[in-house]
């Protein structure tokens, strides 16, 4: 191989590394005797925003309200931070206009309500951070 083409491959390898997208996982946590888990994927879109997909077990709940909220599972403000998109048959996907970084310095909570009729009640929970 030429020094070229091996400089090309470099070149090639550097961009792939800095345009992967950051990713963290987190787990839900199971609320007031719910049964439900799930997992929250969080993915820098590389614009500011971050992309939020929520998975929830069992799946055949059919529209569960999600948010991420300021505070803590423990100590949830009730005013929403971030409205995402309802869980509907076990998943979730939402664009958020708030960079992953900031979503992970702390101070937050995505939380997920047993139904449009009953948003008091918490079925999972995972502090942001």
């Amino acid at each position: 191989m030429s020094i070229r083409a091996g400089l090309l491959l470099l070149v090639m390898a550097l961009a792939a590394c800095t345009n992967a997208a950051a990713t963290r996982t987190l787990t839900l946590a199971t609320l007031n005797d719910s049964g439900v888990t799930g997992s929250v994927e969080l993915t820098d879109t590389g614009d500011g925003s971050t992309r939020v997909v929520v998975e929830v077990e069992p799946g055949g709940h059919p529209n569960m309200p999600a948010h991420i909220h300021p505070g803590t599972c423990t100590e949830l403000v009730p005013q929403p931070r971030y409205p995402l998109q309802n869980v509907l048959d076990g998943s979730s996907e939402t664009v958020v206009p708030a960079a992953l970084s900031d979503l992970l310095a702390g101070g937050l909570a995505l939380n997920v309500h047993a139904s449009n009729d009953d948003m008091g009640t918490y079925t999972a929970c995972v502090d942001l951070s």
